[in-house]
């Protein structure tokens, strides 16, 4: 049985994009060479989304992703692509050198989705439009001011989300940065602008700063463990479009993994389908669109292969949250110093 192929995605000026509701994720962990066949072998399974970002393994990574799509043969129109940039690009003049950078990379006019990787900014140093992002890329190759204390950089709480200027007791706010994000769609290097990782309260800021040019989408980390009901409430309430990275979940300090799951893998035997399918059958339910990764061409075809489940099916996945936070795989506090999950 089918479920929806696409969701409706606002744009400015009351516009609607139709997102496939399946993406490719394309992040390097650990390494860059993967991404062009993969990417590719994803097009050609029928993918039409691919999730991509700087920090997933820059030039490297955004080069393969367009070599991949023009050598898929598929119109540039028919793919949509996302991007985001890392938090030094995060003050309000930086965000756009990103943006040329990526287009630079992939060789393409334009993206359809620009975002905000996560609600903090990083001081970035002069030399920040020819910054450089690799795995294992160090602070001087990303362009990232430093001073030795925190691993993501010095914080510029100025332009971080007012939550965590409030913090350490100062002002600041993400709302110059969201403006400056909102003036690059005239330019038509992005079709449309969000954010990832952002809170309930962190988006209740831009809300009033985004009537003309709203606020898209919001990626976040949602899967059966941690399921993030209220905040998807909450988007879905505001028409921001839920896209879900790690839809899998990553694995835990314990080592459990989700893929592991007794309950996920009986699911997924009596419904004939592979674990990564199931969980992005789940995903798309719940008008998610989960962006899973696989550099493996027979996971690839099936994670796209996403179909309704029964209720009891849905409700058992539904039934494997954790308490609190403890579902929660990914997790950048320790970097910038901030608690981004409170």
């Amino acid at each position: 049985m089918s479920i929806s192929a696409t969701f409706p995605m606002k744009t400015a000026n009351g516009n609607i994009i139709d997102v496939p509701s399946v993406g490719f994720g394309t992040w390097a962990a650990g390494g860059t060479g993967w991404c062009k066949q993969a990417t590719l072998a994803a097009l050609k399974a029928g993918y039409r989304h691919l999730d991509c970002a700087w920090k997933y393994g820059g030039a490297k990574v955004d080069e393969e992703v367009g070599d991949a799509i023009r050598e898929s043969g598929i119109p540039r129109s028919e793919i949509f692509v996302t991007t985001k940039f890392w938090p030094q690009f995060g003050a309000p003049e930086n965000v756009e050198k990103c943006l040329n950078l990526v287009l630079k990379n992939m060789g393409l006019d334009y993206v359809d989705l620009y975002l905000a990787h996560w609600p903090v900014v990083v001081k970035a140093r002069s030399n920040i439009a020819s910054a450089k992002a690799f795995p294992e890329a160090t602070n001087d190759d990303l362009a990232i001011a430093t001073d030795g204390k925190l691993e993501g950089g010095v914080l510029d709480l100025e332009h971080s989300a007012s939550n965590f200027a409030a913090a350490a007791g100062v002002k600041g706010s993400f709302v110059p940065t969201w403006q400056a994000m909102t003036e690059l769609v005239a330019t038509g290097k992005c079709r449309a602008v969000g954010v990832s990782n952002f809170s309930i309260t962190q988006l209740q800021d831009l809300l009033p700063y985004a009537q003309d040019v709203p606020i898209s989408s919001n990626q976040i980390e949602a899967h059966p463990w941690l399921p993030n009901d209220e905040l998807i409430t909450f988007m879905l309430h505001h028409d921001i479009l839920p896209a879900v990275y790690s839809p899998f979940a990553g694995q835990k300090a314990s080592g459990d993994m989700l893929l592991e799951d007794t309950t996920v893998k009986q699911v997924a035997q009596k419904n004939d389908m592979g674990v990564g399918q199931l969980l992005q059958s789940w995903a798309v339910m719940r008008r998610t669109i989960p962006l899973g990764k696989s550099q493996n061409e027979e996971r690839i075809k099936a994670n796209l292969a996403v179909r309704k489940l029964a209720e009891e099916d849905f409700e058992a996945l539904s039934n494997l949250k954790l308490k609190g936070d403890e579902g929660r795989t990914i997790d950048y506090s320790g970097s910038f110093g901030v608690q981004f999950f409170v």
